[in-house]
């Protein structure tokens, strides 16, 4: 059973035209009406939840944005330091102690330049990794390059890294 368009089209055409009885057009004029009110009811949803989206990621960027103000308020002023006031070899010596990484501590060589320095430590957690750079930073110093390689080992990744360390400008 084929349908055919044409007949179907003629048909709307005399509903329109009111060629059919009044309770036929009465029932597809009103279900046309309730296709355009459920569109339009529709749309409106969209745009209503599009614009809760909106306000809502505009008040959690709110947040994001006080907190973060709060934080750089609670840091403690930091001393503009000389470049050459830090000494990294004691202060990268200094760290290594604080953290207990003894022999994980493969290579620490100075660069001809003196204030830069090239260590390697291998079988580091990431806390400690962490705890590592954070300490160097309040201490002054900077890693310039690294190369951080993860090493599988059980429940926890273990990291090796070879960093150059230099004092802040």
């Amino acid at each position: 059973m084929a349908m055919n368009f044409d007949v179907r089209l003629n048909q709307a055409r005399s509903v329109i035209r009111g060629e059919v009885n009044g309770g036929t057009r009465f029932i597809v004029m009103s279900l046309c009406a309730a296709i355009v009110w459920i569109s339009v009811s529709w749309a409106s949803g969209l745009a209503g939840s599009a614009t809760s989206t909106h306000r809502l990621q505009q008040g959690r960027y709110g947040d994001l944005a006080r907190l973060a103000a709060e934080y750089r308020a609670l840091a403690p002023e930091r001393k503009v330091r000389e470049a050459g006031e830090t000494d990294t070899m004691m202060a990268f010596t200094q760290v290594s102690e604080e953290i207990a990484l003894g022999d994980r501590v493969s290579r620490i060589v100075p660069m001809p330049d003196g204030k830069r320095l090239s260590v390697e430590v291998v079988r580091i957690y990431a806390p400690e990794l962490t705890d590592m750079i954070r300490e160097l930073s309040v201490r002054g110093i900077r890693v310039l390059s690294a190369e951080i390689r993860a090493l599988p080992a059980g429940e926890e990744r273990l990291f090796s890294i070879t960093a150059i360390l230099a004092p802040e400008l």
